[in-house]
């Protein structure tokens, strides 16, 4: 008798993995590659070629727009909100809620802490999850940073919205219960609060359909090819480790990213 063909499992994937892909999909690589060397003092794998021809855009079409809103002062907030999740790797993230509004669910007591999606090779951690009184959750990504620079401009903050719109899926899977939006709070105190804000990105049939396709796409991608742009390049830490031979922009700081071989062997 035959024996039963193995299916090789997907590639494991998450939200910030799709953040950088869309971005540049050779600094997902790096960065990944770079992630295995701080775990296991072993660069990863990096399937780039060397002879890749670069890209002048991202390969990944943005998510739907057209209901997102975004809005100006501190995130609404109601008595009857609970506090059912708070990532606990990050130390720096604001109190939303006083202790006694805080009710952590118990599948996050016993130091497991991230949400995972077995049925789409999916997991990551949202920075918070808030149950409202009619027993709806959402999710919600904070960024350090003030909002109010273009947000629908391509080089700001769009990418923003993949990340809310892969913890929408991830809260859905964890909690039973579908996101009808996720929220991106931007927490920039400067100026007494003049730059805080923050963005409700829905999460409907559309944009449920684009993560699956986003997914898949990132997946089939057997080049990962780099997207050189100053707008991505200043701001990657693989490059600012002096690991990209791509990069269009190298970062402020002076490093010289010719002092050392990157993990494909080469020097970028």
């Amino acid at each position: 008798m035959l024996a039963p063909l193995s299916v090789p499992a997907a590639e494991h994937l998450t939200p910030h993995d799709l953040v950088t892909y869309f971005r540049c999909p050779h600094e997902m690589e790096l960065g990944r590659a770079l992630h295995a060397l701080r775990n296991t003092g072993t660069l990863g794998p990096v399937r780039t070629p060397l002879d890749v021809v670069p890209l002048r855009q991202s390969p990944l079409f943005s998510p739907p727009l057209g209901k997102l809103t975004v809005n100006e002062g501190r995130l609404d907030l109601f008595d009857d909100d609970r506090l059912v999740y708070e990532d606990p790797g990050e130390d720096d993230l604001p109190m939303l809620f006083p202790s006694e509004r805080v009710q952590i669910d118990p599948k996050f007591t016993n130091s497991h802490s991230t949400l995972v999606d077995a049925a789409w090779g999916f997991a990551g951690r949202p920075d918070f999850v808030i149950r409202q009184a009619d027993g709806e959750f959402y999710p919600v990504e904070y960024k350090e940073t003030h909002l109010f620079g273009g947000y629908h401009e391509a080089h700001v903050r769009l990418f923003d919205t993949i990340q809310a719109v892969a913890e929408c899926r991830l809260v859905e899977v964890t909690f039973g219960r579908r996101p009808a939006f996720g929220v991106v709070l931007y927490g920039d105190e400067a100026g007494g609060g003049l730059h805080e804000g923050w963005v409700r990105v829905p999460y409907e049939e559309a944009e449920a359909h684009w993560l699956e396709y986003a997914l898949r796409q990132v997946r089939e991608d057997r080049v990962r090819a780099p997207v050189p742009a100053e707008r991505n390049c200043v701001s990657c830490a693989p490059n600012a480790e002096g690991y990209c031979r791509f990069a269009a922009a190298r970062p402020p700081d002076g490093r010289d990213p010719t002092s050392h071989h990157g993990p494909s062997g080469f020097r970028p």
